[in-house]
């Protein structure tokens, strides 16, 4: 019964000793965590006092005693010893900065020995992986930030490089733990950036210091990244706005160090070969090398901020600008390693982004994937590479239907689906031998567009009350006169009435598309023989009757196909209604925020120049006064510009004709373009910027072989223009849509290719492949 009693009294008494007990773990933690401070201090004492040098202001007695090292130092971590044994209060409540300021004042000191900032490295990181202090901890944020500023001030002894690289090592793992930590969220967009930009001084310290250090630098750096971009789909885009261009914000840390890291990480790809790298000679040259560490890296922000990215203006803007104007310029003119990241970075792009990226695509369509696929001026290496990129994009199950949808049924875009195609049928097809692996890939893409296409039309509900009879997703004629038209309609201008409704998609698509079959045969026409195709315009309800400056303009101007020194002969001609097609051709240009070189540029490349001086006369004077309409204060009047223009293009060919052997220099151009603008100079900083614009960039006349050039600056910039009054980019859901419109550009080929493999070869997987294509045809058909 005793017992009994007291085991009551115990229970009874529970509640106070389960609080004894916390209250007692709680110090037991506590004097834990002072005996670890102990530690690191000890530690600290004991190198310091074997190295004299480690002090600022030694007071020498007797050597080897405490008072030939009595320094500041000393005493701050005497000090610190007598205080972590005598606590007031938990750890959780005390100013970090007492604790961390002897540690980070000694990694600071310009004269420290490797071994103290090595134990000093070591105890800041034990006291934040050990989460002493939290977000609620006072002066929290002072001292996170005091340990970011320390460690970028870290001080190396640079004569004892296996010392050093200790160092370094241990302030990588530093950094990483300043973002894991618990008080990681008090860091502001700076301290954020100041970590980055540590870490990527340690990347290029370590490329001349061992193969070790410099993986571990540059892991280090791609998880900083991750841990910071894996923010981005929390963060609220309202923030963005309170950010001024000039500031970045010293609150805790979000979008405004994501915007500065992204464009950092992104400019890394413009990084010359004078980098320091010492790689052997097997591996990519140094400027790759740096060019595949930032791919890694961009490829990982876009994983992880994935359609986060677009609530963000100015970090969407660096991926439709910079970003992918460095991916087309690189991806054309780099190595095989290289242009595969560059493919998969445009592949998650794409998958995350699209809707946002209509142009920016197909620029890297046309000017890398199917310009290196074509194999004419690359190695087989590339050209591997490129269709094996294209093959990736042809496995997302929308891709073929939507490249389809927004290029090839759009009079003003390129035809992409059907050139990549188109493209791969060719690859595909079989020579003498065994097939090739750039054959196999070709084959296998090809094999994917057509199943992919059959897969849509199999999954035709045709019970679905939404949708009209099944037969209004068949193809119509394939005939240029598909769509019966009785009059003209401005279809260059004209836009689709609903884009959330598939049904008023599909005709408007289906309209467009016939137009720009129409087109094609009339800029045949246009080519042979000028009136007559001009009257075929007019029987094909393309132009007015009678035809309008308007219409004809958008023809010349935006026609895939249309001889160029025919469209420059046209402008030019005197007859007044030649002069009001020019006129609105000129309208067509946006010049807004462009300077007069890249203006011109843009202009020149989209007609052949007339060689009659009068022509060019009347041409330029178009477009000067467009240029002056839409330009800044820098001009006094259109004339100014008409006279620059041409001192442009003698300087033009001053500079790049082989037959001419003495040079005009900046200053001759300056002086000959002196009292142009309305009697005064133009500002000398701009026509040096010209002068050297023209110098080191030849402005290429638009030719017939025009269209194979790579994608330069001005013509990026028009693009960019271009983007922000494009049509929207149409999402396709997993309806048909235009699945049999699609088959049948690719029907001819296709079967051509996959009953010639079937004959040639004899490997059972090729063989599998043939069949399987064989029923997806059957399956459309």
């Amino acid at each position: 019964m005793v017992m009994d009693g007291a085991e009551e009294e115990v229970k009874g008494e529970g509640k106070p000793m389960d609080c004894s007990k916390h209250q007692k773990r709680m110090k037991d933690r506590d004097l834990g965590v002072s005996c670890m401070v102990n530690t690191e201090v000890g530690a600290l004492l004991t190198v310091m006092r074997m190295n004299p040098v480690d002090m600022p202001t030694p007071q020498f007695g007797i050597h080897g005693t405490e008072e030939a090292v009595d320094t500041s130092f000393i005493n701050s971590l005497k000090s610190l010893r007598t205080f972590i044994f005598n606590l007031q209060q938990d750890w959780h409540s005390i100013n970090p900065s007492i604790y961390l300021s002897p540690f980070l004042d000694v990694i600071q000191y310009e004269e420290i020995s490797a071994a103290a900032a090595g134990i000093s490295l070591s105890a800041i990181l034990k006291i934040l992986r050990l989460d002493i202090f939290n977000t609620g901890t006072p002066r929290a944020r002072e001292a996170m930030h005091s340990v970011v500023e320390a460690i970028a001030n870290c001080r190396l002894e640079r004569a004892n490089m296996p010392a050093d690289d200790a160092i370094l090592m241990r302030i990588l793992q530093l950094l990483v733990t300043c973002l894991k930590c618990k008080g990681s969220p008090l860091l502001s967009d700076n301290a954020v950036c100041t970590i980055v930009n540590t870490c990527f001084q340690i990347v290029q310290q370590s490329a001349s210091r061992g193969h070790v250090l410099q993986r571990c630098a540059r892991h280090t750096m791609h998880e900083l990244v991750q841990m910071i971009f894996a923010r981005l789909p929390d963060l609220d885009s309202s923030v963005e706005i309170l950010l001024d261009n000039d500031h970045i914000s010293t609150m805790n840390y979000g979008i405004g160090a994501i915007i500065d890291i992204f464009q950092f990480i992104c400019s890394l790809l413009n990084l010359s070969v004078e980098v320091p790298f010492d790689f052997d000679s097997t591996v990519s040259g140094p400027d790759e090398d740096i060019q595949l560490f930032a791919l890694i890296l961009i490829n990982s922000a876009i994983e992880l901020g994935g359609e986060a990215i677009a609530r963000h203006q100015k970090l969407l803007g660096i991926i439709q600008d910079d970003l992918f104007f460095h991916l087309i310029h690189y991806g054309s003119n780099s190595s095989p390693l290289v242009l595969s990241m560059i493919c998969s970075t445009a592949l998650n792009l794409y998958h995350h982004l699209r809707s946002f990226l209509k142009l920016q695509l197909e620029a890297f369509f046309w000017f890398v994937c199917l310009k290196i696929a074509g194999g004419k001026l690359y190695t087989a290496q590339q050209e591997e590479v490129a269709i094996e990129g294209l093959v990736s994009f042809c496995r997302q199950p929308k891709f073929g239907v939507e490249m389809y949808m927004n290029f090839d049924c759009d009079p003003m875009r390129e035809n992409i689906f059907e050139e990549i195609g188109k493209l791969l049928c060719k690859k595909a097809s079989p020579g003498t031998g065994p097939l090739t692996s750039i054959q196999s890939q070709s084959f296998d893409g090809m094999v994917v567009m057509i199943q992919n296409i059959a897969d849509g039309i199999d999954g035709i509900d045709r019970t679905n009350s939404n949708l009209k009879s099944p037969e209004f997703y068949d193809a119509p004629s394939s005939s240029s006169d598909c769509i019966e038209t009785t009059k003209y309609r401005s279809f260059w201008t004209e836009k689709c009435e609903d884009y959330g409704d598939s049904e008023t998609v599909i005709e408007f698509v289906r309209m467009r598309k016939c137009m720009k079959k129409r087109l094609m045969v009339s800029s045949d026409h246009f080519n042979r023989d000028e009136k007559k195709g001009l009257e075929f315009l007019k029987h094909s309800q393309l132009v007015p009757d009678p035809p309008d400056a308007h219409s004809i303009a958008y023809f010349l101007r935006y026609t895939q196909g249309v001889d160029k020194t025919l469209v420059g002969d046209y402008l030019g001609d005197p007859d007044e209604f030649h002069i009001q097609v020019l006129k609105e051709f000129t309208s067509t240009f946006n010049f807004t925020n462009m300077t007069l070189d890249i203006a011109l540029r843009n202009f020149l490349e989209t007609f052949r120049l007339p060689g009659e001086a009068q022509k060019i006369q009347r041409v330029l004077e178009a477009f000067a006064e467009r240029f002056y309409v839409q330009s800044d204060e820098t001009f006094a009047d259109k004339d100014a510009v008409m006279v620059l223009c041409y001192s442009l293009i003698m300087l033009n060919t001053d500079q790049h004709n082989v037959q001419v052997k003495k040079k005009m220099t900046e200053e001759e151009f300056i002086r000959n373009n002196r009292n142009i603008n309305g009697g005064e100079d133009l500002p000398r900083e701009y026509l040096s910027e010209l002068f050297q614009s023209i110098a080191n960039n030849e402005i290429t006349l638009a030719d017939q072989s025009a269209a194979s050039e790579d994608m330069n600056p001005s013509r990026w910039i028009y693009v960019i223009n271009q983007s922000n009054n494009t049509d929207p980019y149409i999402s396709c859901d997993t309806r048909p849509w235009l699945n049999r419109d699609m088959f049948s550009t690719l029907v001819g080929p296709s079967i051509a290719t996959i009953a010639a493999i079937f004959e040639h070869t004899n490997d059972d997987n090729i063989l599998k492949q043939c069949m399987e294509g064989f029923i997806a045809v059957a399956r459309v058909a």
